[in-house]
């Protein structure tokens, strides 16, 4: 990435600002400015082929990280005035989301699920849009945790409302009509966090089968290890370098809504590379709807096979 470092730990520097473990976060509970919040959320394949979001708050009441919050990714953290589900809010509904829940603009803020650690790079990516940096995301999510042994809480206790200012960074965000505006382009490395089979058009699909023309295919599975878990630094940095992606060129990712698109986001920032970024919102729910915009189901190696 940037002045590629030549060792594991120069390249793991960066990965204590993103990313917390279950035993770091047990030590740190109580806290004064440390909020801790649950995003769980689930994918149900719709008949059409397509998918949907179902709230976790059911899997929260049933047992959380003590003290946690439960914020509603659809509900509370998405522009539900947009055709697309999981669309970036306005700062208002961002900023109204973390007043109700306890977040004040100073606290560090841990995000997990108990699923899947998309969900919690996705609302970790929205705290980065919004100009909050002080933001983690447990490595290995709830099963982490539960693995320590640690306790899990039924409590849901309120939480005083609080003052928060966002500072939207438009500069993390890219549209689909600009995206094709600049497409083809030797300056823009876009990668596909989508499967290897759904990059070659097989499997379910968000309307047209396939993939971006142009784009690299850097599965959101191959960042991480069995346990949900990020991957250590240097194979991290060996799924970007085959993908192409060189400290000159800007990066755009995708997926079918923008959740698992956060993924390689998230990565690049433990590799210490946090600019010239961005995460196309609507991804293929929008891009395989304009028959105009080129899709294509030429496979293509994978990055870091």
């Amino acid at each position: 990435m940037t002045n590629k470092p030549s060792t594991e730990s120069s390249l793991s520097g960066h990965r204590g600002q993103h990313l917390i473990s279950a035993q770091q976060l047990s030590a740190r509970l109580g806290e004064s400015s440390l909020r801790v919040i649950d995003v769980t959320t689930h994918l149900k394949v719709l008949p059409s082929g397509d998918f949907s979001g179902v709230s976790g708050r059911a899997d929260y009441e049933a047992g959380h990280i003590p003290s946690a919050v439960y914020l509603d990714l659809q509900n509370d953290l998405s522009d539900n005035t947009s055709p697309f589900r999981f669309t970036v809010p306005s700062v208002a509904q961002f900023e109204s989301a973390m007043q109700l829940a306890g977040v004040s603009d100073t606290d560090t803020v841990v995000v997990y699920a108990a699923n899947h650690p998309m969900w919690a790079c996705r609302v970790w990516w929205l705290f980065k849009v919004f100009g909050h940096h002080q933001v983690l995301v447990l490595d290995g999510g709830l099963p982490a945790w539960q693995a320590l042994g640690l306790a899990l809480s039924t409590a849901i206790e309120p939480v005083p409302t609080t003052a928060y200012a966002a500072r939207y960074q438009a500069e993390q965000v890219i549209d689909g009509d600009t995206l094709a505006g600049q497409l083809p382009s030797s300056q823009l490395c876009l990668l596909n966090a989508l499967s290897k089979q759904q990059f070659d058009g097989v499997g379910p699909h968000y309307g047209r089968p396939g993939h971006i023309q142009g784009s690299v295919s850097t599965p959101y599975s191959r960042f991480l290890n069995d346990r949900f878990c990020f991957e250590e630094a240097s194979a991290l940095q060996s799924i970007f370098e085959a993908a192409g992606v060189t400290p000159d060129k800007t990066v755009a990712t995708y997926c079918g809504g923008g959740i698992a698109a956060a993924i390689p986001i998230f990565a690049l920032a433990l590799l210490g590379r946090t600019e010239n970024i961005m995460l196309y919102d609507h991804s293929l729910s929008e891009w395989a709807a304009r028959d105009e915009w080129p899709m294509t189901t030429t496979t293509a190696p994978e990055a870091g096979a």
